[in-house]
C-alpha cells in the first residue's frame, strides 16, 4: 500500500512537471522557449532538466507524448461515451476541443507547433500520429451517420475545419468561428445543438481533472 502512495506521488510530481513544461511551450513555442526558461517554470535547475533530459528537443518529445495523453483522456475518450448519443458525442467533443483552444487564446497545442517545426521535421511523425489518432475518433462517432469510408472523409474534414476556425479565432479573438462551426457540424447530421455542456476552470489541468 505503501508502496503504491509513493508512485502515486511519484507519478503526481511528474505529471506536474510536464504540465508545466506543456503550458510553457504553448505560450512561447518551441524555438522560442529555452531550457531556463523551463527551469525556472518548474522550479528545477537547469542541471537538473540536462541531467533527465539531455536536450530541448527529447524534452519536448516527452511533453508532446504527455499532451496526447491528455487530448486522448479529455477529448478523444468522449467518441466511447455510448451513454450519450453519437450527435451529442460529436458536439461534446468539439466543445472541450474548443475549450483547449482558447484557453489564453493559445490555439491547438499540436497544430501550433507542427507549423513552427513542420519544415525541419523536428516532431512531424509523432503530431501525425497524434491526428491519426484524432481522425480514428471523430470516425467511430461519424460511423453512426455514414459507411465507414465516407464516415474517415467526413471526419478529416471536421478536424480540417476545426483548425481552420482556430486560426481566424486566434487572429480576431472571435470564439464566434468556433462556436459557428461547431453549430454547422451539429445541424449537418439533422440534430440542434444540446449547448448545456459544462464549463471548467481555464486552466489545463482543471480542464483534464474535472472532465465531467
Amino acid at each position: 500500500m505503501i508502496q503504491i502512495q509513493k508512485m502515486s506521488v511519484k507519478k503526481h510530481k511528474i505529471d506536474r512537471f510536464l504540465l508545466q513544461c506543456w503550458e510553457v511551450f504553448h505560450l512561447n513555442g518551441y524555438h522560442h522557449t529555452s531550457m531556463q526558461d523551463l527551469a525556472t517554470a518548474t522550479g528545477l535547475q537547469k542541471a537538473g532538466l540536462y541531467h533527465h533530459f539531455p536536450t530541448k528537443q527529447a524534452l519536448m518529445d516527452r511533453v508532446i507524448e504527455f499532451a496526447r495523453e491528455q487530448f486522448r483522456s479529455y477529448v478523444l475518450s468522449v467518441a466511447d461515451d455510448h451513454t450519450i448519443p453519437p450527435e451529442q458525442r460529436l458536439e461534446k467533443m468539439l466543445r472541450r476541443n474548443k475549450r483547449l483552444s482558447t484557453l489564453h487564446r493559445r490555439g491547438c497545442f499540436f497544430a501550433n507547433i507542427a507549423l513552427e517545426t513542420g519544415r525541419e521535421a523536428l516532431f512531424n511523425e509523432v503530431l501525425h500520429d497524434a491526428l491519426l489518432e484524432w481522425k480514428r475518433s471523430m470516425t467511430q462517432i461519424m460511423e453512426a451517420f455514414f459507411p465507414v469510408a465516407e464516415a474517415e472523409i467526413k471526419a478529416q474534414r471536421l478536424i480540417m475545419e476545426f483548425e481552420g476556425a482556430v486560426l481566424f479565432y486566434k487572429i480576431s479573438g472571435d470564439e464566434n468561428y468556433l462556436e459557428d462551426f461547431i453549430n454547422r457540424s451539429v445541424r449537418s447530421l439533422g440534430f440542434t445543438p444540446h449547448k448545456t455542456y459544462p464549463i471548467h476552470p481555464a486552466a489545463i489541468h482543471h480542464l483534464i481533472q474535472q472532465a465531467g
